[in-house]
C-alpha cells in the first residue's frame, strides 16, 4: 500500500493534496509536524475531506517528546473524529524508551489503563475514557523514511507497520513489519 507525508504551505493547500492524494489511490496519509501547527489537530481536520484513507501524525515520543500517556489520549480523539482510521507514526531511535511508550500507549486503547514501573515513563494507574472508535485503532507505523534506524524486537513486535522509503520522498510504502 502506498502512503504519503503531506507537506501542505496552508491549510487550503494540505486539504488539496489530501484529496488529490486520496483520489490517487493512496492508501494513508500522515501529517509531520511543522508550521503549521500540531500534526494530531490537523490530520482529525482532514478526516472530513478524505474520507477512505488513514489518517496518521507523526509524534515525538520519548526522552524529548510527548508522554504516552497524553499521546494515547490525543490519538483516541483523533481516532473518534476520524471514525477509526488513526495511526500513530514514529521516527528513530526505535528502542527501549520508545517500546515502553508504545506498549503503554497501546495497554490505554485496548485496556482503558495502564500501569508501568518504567524506567522511562513510570505510571501507576492511569485511566482512559473514551476509547477509540475502532477495536484495533488507532495503529502504530514506525517511520522509516527520515533516517536509518535499526528497529529492536520489541518496537517492532509493537508496530502494525513501517513505513519504507521509495524513489519520491513524499511518499512510501506501508508493510507489516
Amino acid at each position: 500500500m502506498d502512503a504519503r507525508f503531506l507537506s501542505g504551505l496552508d491549510g487550503a493547500s494540505l486539504r488539496q493534496e489530501a484529496v488529490r492524494a486520496e483520489a490517487e489511490g493512496t492508501a494513508a496519509l500522515f501529517v509531520r509536524p511543522g508550521p503549521l501547527g500540531d500534526p494530531v489537530v490537523l490530520a482529525a481536520g482532514l478526516s472530513p475531506g478524505v474520507p477512505r484513507v488513514l489518517l496518521g501524525a507523526c509524534v515525538a515520543l520519548g526522552r524529548d517528546g510527548r508522554h504516552p500517556a497524553l499521546v494515547a489520549r490525543e490519538f483516541t480523539s483523533l481516532d473518534l473524529a476520524c471514525g477509526g482510521r488513526s495511526a500513530l507514526c514514529c521516527a528513530p531511535p526505535f528502542d527501549a524508551i520508545l517500546a515502553e511508550a508504545l506498549a503503554l500507549c497501546r495497554a490505554m486503547w485496548r485496556e482503558g489503563h495502564a500501569v508501568s514501573e518504567g524506567p522511562a515513563f513510570p505510571v501507576a494507574d492511569a485511566r482512559h475514557r473514551p476509547r477509540p472508535a475502532g477495536p484495533a485503532s488507532p495503529v502504530i507505523a514506525l517511520d522509516l523514511t527520515a533516517a536509518a534506524g535499526e528497529v529492536s524486537g520489541d518496537v517492532a513486535a509493537l508496530a502494525d507497520f513501517v513505513l519504507v522509503p521509495t524513489r519520491d520522498p513524499a511518499v512510501c510504502r506501508m508493510e507489516r513489519p
